[in-house]
């Protein structure tokens, strides 16, 4: 009736007998009619009492109805999301509200719903938010986290706009053919260098166009075979001289020794004659291959090469109107560029939040030792009320200090005696019984202590009622009224009003100690157990046994 989302048409004793349920039920001063149809989890009714009509609501809707019913605090809600991070409602706080037979007399993890996953994985959370001392100071944590967070975003967006718009100036800088990157402080040589580009590209498409690089390479390769024509020509000068200066030579030795025999002057003028034409063909070489030096033609090939690999992009693959473009891209780029950013106020804010989060999880991490040991003490004094009338809980109290301590830490109840072989008699040690009706009764004083305690506080999101299923089947007739004692003490210090108790039980009220306000019989004549349209088939059991 509570939210369940288990088809019952499923099920042989429902199906076809029972279509709808409906429950009147009251809480804090205030009385509310919801049904539920059996075939369909979706057809749902919620309403006030005294207001006329139903309204269907589908499953979801049904379930929030019923969490604002049992949620005082809604700013607890708020404080139980922001600690466990996720939403928690009463359906989750169900995990106090029943103790099925089939894990009776566990103590560890000892609520019977932890059996099902996906209340184990939440029962942690849930244990720490109810015995955490500093829930006050963890929600102001965490706002000033979601603050700090909401700022960081914003910061990172901004560093995220700024590193994409850096990396997309400096691709269209490269177009552009500009040797310098844009580092984010540069804006404004960057816009120059672009406006004096931009001024050369009017005034070269109104004159000549710019070469391509086809011919810068054409250019370079001429150049590079004139130089290796201008090494052989220098070469073959470089013999030539050689063999002119030594002929000068001989000439001139020849012209000194005629010069010395006055017969032979008739062969001093052709000689003369052959020098002066020696010395020009010598001043003639020198002069040509100064003039076509070789360096000033590697020079030039260098040059070349140089304006090839420097502007490869502005000469080869794009256009004057590409480069346009570019610069209009770049100066549009740099309008959305925040020169403002401060690196150094993202960084602070990532060291402040990794603070918070650190101390956040150290308070989350704590408990409330004073709390735990009066749910501890509470646990004991429910277990030893029922000595009265059990042996039960008398043979254990005999033993030197026995108390019963709750462990969050695995949620344990756990029996301790004093350790007599420690001189420090405050010591304890665990006490191992191995009755299972002993830890059934330990286990159902935890699960009334829990309830006791949580609804004092006056602020979870709990159905107020405890479902007990079967309780009395491991005890002997000696020891089951320890059960009405332990649930009869609950009520001294909490109204009945505040807390219902249903017990689902084989035995009488009476054998069990208990005198309810209420009690019906399930079974007996015209009755079949909770759903009294159930026959159950005729015969089915006696035509089974003969196949």
């Amino acid at each position: 009736m509570f939210g369940a989302n288990v088809n019952l048409s499923d099920k042989e004793w429902f199906r076809g007998t029972l279509s709808s349920a409906q429950l009147v039920f009251s809480y804090n001063d205030r009385k509310f009619v919801v049904a539920r149809s059996i075939s369909n989890p979706d057809k749902n009714y919620f309403r006030y009492f005294d207001e006329e009509g139903f309204e269907e609501v589908r499953l979801n809707e049904y379930r929030a109805r019923l969490n604002i019913v049992f949620s005082e605090d809604q700013k607890t809600l708020k404080e139980l999301r922001a600690f466990v991070e996720e939403d928690i409602g009463f359906r989750t706080f169900t995990v106090f509200n029943f103790l099925g037979e089939n894990r009776q007399g566990v103590l560890s993890d000892f609520f019977d719903k932890c059996s099902r996953l996906e209340y184990s994985i939440k029962l942690p959370s849930l244990l720490n938010y109810i015995f955490n001392p500093n829930i006050a100071r963890i929600s102001e944590l965490k706002k000033r986290e979601e603050n700090l967070k909401t700022k960081l975003e914003t910061l990172e967006n901004q560093a995220r706009q700024n590193d994409d718009i850096l990396g997309r100036v400096n691709h269209q800088l490269k177009i552009l053919g500009i040797n310098r990157a844009f580092n984010g402080k540069n804006a404004m040589t960057i816009l120059h260098e672009i406006d004096s580009l931009q001024n050369a590209l009017e005034k070269g498409e109104s004159a000549t166009k710019s070469l391509a690089i086809t011919e810068l390479e054409a250019i370079y390769t001429s150049l590079d075979e004139q130089i290796k024509r201008q090494k052989n020509a220098e070469y073959d000068h470089k013999r030539f001289v050689d063999a002119s200066v030594k002929q000068k030579v001989l000439l001139d030795r020849l012209r000194e020794m005629v010069e010395q025999k006055p017969m032979y002057a008739y062969l001093i003028e052709p000689i003369i004659s052959l020098t002066a034409d020696l010395d020009k063909s010598i001043s003639f070489n020198k002069y040509l291959i100064q003039e076509t030096t070789t360096r000033e033609l590697q020079k030039q090939r260098d040059e070349i090469r140089q304006q090839i690999l420097a502007n490869k992009s502005r000469f080869a693959i794009y256009s004057v109107s590409e480069k346009s473009q570019a610069a209009t891209l770049i100066k549009e780029y740099l309008s959305y560029y925040d020169c403002d950013f401060d690196s150094d106020k993202l960084a602070e804010i990532r060291s402040e939040l990794k603070k918070i989060r650190e101390e956040i999880r150290m308070l989350q991490n704590a408990n409330d030792t004073e709390k735990i040991s009066n749910l501890s003490a509470d646990i004991t004094h429910l277990y030893k009320t029922s000595s009265g009338v059990s042996e039960l809980a008398g043979y254990d109290f005999r033993k030197t200090g026995f108390h019963i301590s709750y462990l969050k830490n695995g949620n344990i109840i756990q029996p301790q005696i004093s350790d007599e072989e420690d001189d420090d008699i405050s010591q304890n040690k665990n006490y191992y019984t191995g009755s299972m009706a002993r830890h059934t009764l330990m286990q159902l004083c935890g699960y009334l202590g829990f309830l006791r305690m949580l609804i004092k506080e006056h602020k979870y999101p709990l159905v107020p009622f405890l479902v007990v299923d079967h309780i009395s089947k491991p005890f002997d007739s000696k020891n089951r009224k320890a059960l009405g004692a332990v649930l009869h003490e609950v009520y001294k210090d909490i109204r009945k009003s505040e807390l219902q108790i249903i017990l689902f039980d084989d035995e009488d009220a009476s054998d069990l100690g208990i005198t309810p306000d209420y009690s019906t019989d399930l079974l007996g004549k015209g009755k079949s157990g909770f759903n009294p349209f159930y026959t159950p088939p005729k015969e089915q059991s006696n035509s089974t046994s003969n196949r």
